[in-house]
């Protein structure tokens, strides 16, 4: 066997290694059962292309949610087969390649059923397609968009970093080539456009700090409104500009930070729960290596793309994960008097950088009750709840939660009614809220009052007029 294979199968080895341990150590918080995010890609209702395609398609495949994630795991280290196997087989290709195997971040991205560790995929054979290729690697970064659809940003990023410029248009209608029939599918379906459907949303997120640490659940409901996210992401940034870039340079900061930020969980607590904790310093490494590579080329372009996608919309470990692999291209280009100062910058963003948009503390537990609430398993649910407030959770899916737990177990009224109440003194639009509290009021027979409760609820949200017909068309 050859020096270079020998490296990259250790390198594969321990990789493989790694994903199996931090599968079965996150057992505990994934289980059988989906998370927030996952549910959104596989057991969400609206058509295939109103969702990323690509991991709509992936995600429906018919196999158990935990053989879901190897398989998502699995492809998280195509990045350093790519790279070992289509790029000239030296030394360096096959050590950057190997490290590619075990970078955490992307390791953990493919723990999950969610579009990072499929778009990281397309992202290294675009760039391992070379810049002899630019339309196929155009064509990849396009499969990767229909993933994550800020891959969509390399578009306008590259025009800075591909010459000549004719190869920034091949590359660009390479792109186009690859998401233009779902494109055209969709809009003949009446759908959005798929694979940015939600880029207006993220891109109302990004402007305020409230909404960014504000968690899934019916907080957020209330928040989400008459759903104009382009025009209300619009009005904020005109409304305060200089504050609007201040959070953009923060964002950006913390897409640098080691181990980075969460997004819907607190993904920072649970890689740190696994192994993976003890590669972050590759993730250290790979970044200021990249940075310090940066120059008129592909990689450096998505590298950039990464990085204003965390301006415009936000960071996260998972979303920086997808552009790791064209860091780690990046590296190949090192130079020394960059990456000190890249280092000692990222060292700083990683120790002393107040990211306001944390996720809250305890929203793990809180995630893991309203498993426990759907599957019946209340008295767990209602023990991660009390766990959840003495990490000093707030909020008010906690107290719709318990409610539900309280209600489904055959508690005490009083109790329930109380933890809705609270849930709709912290969400007093939330139609989701207001359903829970008809639902409650109308089984123990308060009819009027479930009556009241159901007709704020449609009044917030039409489409929950069918699911509450008994309670609304009640005759005394």
């Amino acid at each position: 066997m050859k020096k270079e294979h020998a490296i990259f199968v250790a390198f594969i080895a321990v990789g493989i290694a790694v994903r199996l341990f931090s599968l079965v150590e996150l057992d505990w918080f994934f289980g059988s059962n989906l998370h927030v995010d996952e549910i959104t890609y596989v057991e969400g209702d609206s058509p295939p292309f109103e969702r990323p395609p690509g991991t709509y398609l992936l995600a429906d495949l018919p196999v158990q949610t935990k053989t879901l994630r190897y398989i998502f795991s699995a492809i998280s280290l195509i990045p350093a087969l790519a790279l070992f196997l289509f790029r000239e087989k030296n030394t360096n290709n096959t050590i950057l390649a190997g490290i590619l195997a075990i970078e955490p971040t992307l390791a953990f991205s493919g723990l999950q059923i969610l579009p990072a560790a499929p778009a990281a995929a397309f992202l290294a054979l675009a760039l391992t397609a070379g810049v002899k290729r630019p339309l196929l690697s155009g064509w990849f970064i396009g499969c990767a968009a229909l993933f994550r659809g800020e891959v969509l940003l390399f578009l306008p990023v590259s025009i800075f970093f591909i010459r000549p410029i004719r190869k920034y248009l091949t590359a660009s209608s390479g792109v186009l080539i690859a998401v233009l029939p779902v494109l055209i599918i969709n809009l003949v379906s009446g759908g959005p456009f798929a694979p940015g459907e939600n880029g207006p949303l993220n891109l109302w997120l990004g402007t305020s700090w409230e909404l960014l640490e504000t968690p899934p659940g019916i907080e957020f409901e209330e928040l989400m409104g008459d759903n104009s996210f382009t025009d209300n992401a619009l009005v904020s940034i005109r409304g305060d500009f200089p504050g609007w870039l201040g959070r953009g340079i923060v964002k950006t900061a913390a897409f640098l930070s080691i181990p980075g930020p969460g997004r819907n969980i607190e993904a920072p607590e649970l890689l740190g729960s696994t192994i993976l904790k003890y590669l972050l310093p590759l993730t250290f490494l790979i970044i200021a290596s990249g940075i310090s590579g940066f120059g008129k080329n592909p990689e450096t372009a998505l590298a950039v793309t990464g990085l204003a996608a965390a301006f415009l919309i936000f960071p996260s470990i998972r979303h920086r994960a997808v552009f790791i692999p064209a860091l780690v291209i990046s590296a190949l280009h090192f130079r020394w008097k960059i990456a000190i100062p890249s280092a000692l910058a990222i060292a700083a963003f990683s120790v002393f950088l107040n990211y306001p948009a944390g996720v809250r503390s305890g929203l793990t537990e809180v995630q893991m009750a309203q498993n426990q609430l759907e599957s019946g398993n209340y008295e767990a649910a209602l023990i991660n709840l009390k766990m959840a407030e003495e990490d000093g959770f707030e909020g008010a899916d906690l107290h719709s939660i318990r409610g539900a737990c309280i209600a489904s177990s055959g508690g005490e009224f009083a109790e329930a009614v109380r933890e809705f109440g609270l849930a709709l003194e912290m969400a007093p639009e939330s139609p989701t809220a207001w359903k829970n509290m008809a639902a409650l009021l109308w089984n123990y027979g308060y009819r009027e009052d479930a009556v009241y409760a159901a007709q704020k609820a449609v009044s917030l949200n039409p489409a929950l007029r069918e699911e509450l017909s008994s309670v609304l068309f009640y005759q005394r």
